[in-house]
């Protein structure tokens, strides 16, 4: 069983994004183990420029990432439709060690140093979401993912 590990900076305020998320964790988990890691925001946050927000969020997610590879969550990234997500998350389950990291930016996004070091860059939609959205929203396309290629009525 593949492992999804999620990582994002800040913490859920509000309790229906928790809720959400809780819901879409026991759905998927009959295809994959999945862990859901929340980076506190970078202290003095509201006293720093964006650019060193982000590069503060860099090395915090350094710090929990190690050598690991992952896909990056940003607007610039690749999107697809549903079917086409689900071809894609095979591909990237066929050639991963058994693990998928996906890395989820503050307000600003990603930083652009940590972004090189992406296996691939993800994007759920051209509009722009909060990032508490952006967690439920990739929790439910993963289990819409997994649905069309176990062939579930989900996605139907």
């Amino acid at each position: 069983m593949i492992k999804i590990k999620i990582i994002a900076i800040g913490k859920d305020k509000d309790k229906w994004v928790t809720d959400g998320q809780k819901h879409f964790e026991k759905l998927l988990s009959r295809f994959a183990k999945l862990e859901s890691i929340h980076i506190p925001s970078p202290k003095l946050s509201t006293s720093l420029s964006p650019t060193e927000i982000k590069r503060k969020e860099a090395e915090l997610f350094a710090k929990t990432l190690g050598t690991n590879k992952f896909i990056a969550l940003v607007d610039s990234g690749v999107y697809f439709n549903s079917i086409a997500f689900s071809r894609q998350l095979e591909k990237m389950i066929s050639t991963s060690a058994g693990q998928l990291i996906f890395l989820i930016g503050g307000a600003y996004g990603i930083d652009d140093t940590l972004l090189a070091k992406a296996s691939f860059k993800l994007s759920l939609s051209p509009l722009t979401f909060s990032h508490q959205l952006v967690r439920l929203v990739l929790f439910e396309q993963l289990y819409r993912a997994f649905s069309i290629s176990h062939n579930t009525d989900y996605h139907k």
